[in-house]
């Protein structure tokens, strides 16, 4: 065990060396076909698998070095009209690619991390046997090529298309109230919070939360997060904990929503979303004060969705 670890330090150390050489290439690229893929993320499983299937984008990022330590291997994002395949190289020379197949149908929660120059994508869905996650960390600087098959892998997971007359009409009302959320949210709104042909139908703002740390310093104990209710989507918007300069978005269909559950503890509440899909489970918390859980709590059984308090 030692000396397999060993080994496994030792190739990752040369890989590192190799990613920061001068004129390393850092930025992903847009390839036409799966002929072209690297070496490294090719394999008969890979063609076989999208044979019949008409690839709608291909995006293949370069090894990084993330987080100043963290070396992430060489990878491609695939997109076909309904569903979204990961390749992630493996370390070792000669050895093929780790495979991650996403259907869109099956989607549970989207969740993106737009950190200055770090990118964390983490989509969880419906998978054969149980839930099936797929985690990638890139460049923000390829945003803008995975940003696009995103939202259609997203709109896969609608059931429908348009909004009722009710919704609409509250719509209008949410959409006048959003207009005084501190400006960068109610512009996270319009670039992130509304996926095409999506209407805005409620929302709750949490401030940011404080607390006293040692005599003269505070620790931040709850961000600034953004709640919305669309035509068919939950879509939380969220600063990280502890930098600002950023966004965190969390995408969940609303049907796969089975309940929310409020769970108490010292310094917050937690904002359990219950997610099911066919018979498989999972969750995503959320952590606010008692008065958003509250003001949200409202705006979602107001709309016939379950709630359930819990003791902490």
């Amino acid at each position: 065990m030692t000396r397999t670890s060993d080994l496994r330090e030792k190739r990752l150390a040369e890989l590192k060396r190799e990613t920061t050489k001068r004129g390393f290439d850092r930025y992903a690229s847009i390839l036409k076909n799966i002929s072209e893929l690297p070496a490294e993320l090719q394999s008969p499983e890979i063609t076989a698998l999208l044979d019949s299937e008409r690839i709608h984008r291909i995006i293949v990022f370069p090894p990084q070095i993330q987080r100043g330590w963290d070396y992430v291997p060489k990878q491609a994002l695939l997109f076909t009209p309904t569903r979204s395949i990961h390749l992630l190289a493996s370390i070792w020379p000669n050895q093929e690619p780790k495979i991650t197949g996403i259907e869109g149908c099956h989607l549970m929660y989207v969740r993106v991390k737009l950190l200055l120059l770090y990118g964390f994508l983490e989509i969880v869905a419906q998978g054969p046997e149980a839930p099936t996650q797929l985690n990638m960390e890139f460049n923000t600087v390829a945003w803008d090529h995975l940003s696009p098959p995103l939202k259609k892998l997203l709109l896969v997971a609608k059931e429908n298309l348009s909004a009722q007359t009710e919704k609409a009409a509250s719509s209008s009302a949410a959409q006048r109230a959003f207009e005084q959320l501190p400006l960068k949210f109610s512009n996270g709104v319009k670039i992130y919070g509304l996926l095409p042909g999506e209407e805005l139908e409620a929302f709750t703002f949490q401030t940011a939360i404080w607390k006293r740390w040692l005599r003269f310093l505070r620790q931040p104990v709850i961000a600034n997060t953004l709640l919305l209710l669309t035509s068919n989507y939950m879509v939380v918007i969220q600063e990280e904990l502890k930098i600002a300069q950023g966004w965190v978005l969390t995408y969940i269909p609303r049907n796969c929503i089975a309940e929310m559950q409020k769970q108490t503890s010292d310094l917050y509440r937690k904002l359990i979303v219950k997610l099911k899909q066919g018979e498989q489970a999972t969750e995503h918390v959320i952590l606010l004060s008692n008065e958003a859980i509250e003001a949200w709590r409202v705006q979602w059984t107001q709309r016939g969705g379950f709630w359930q308090d819990l003791s902490g």
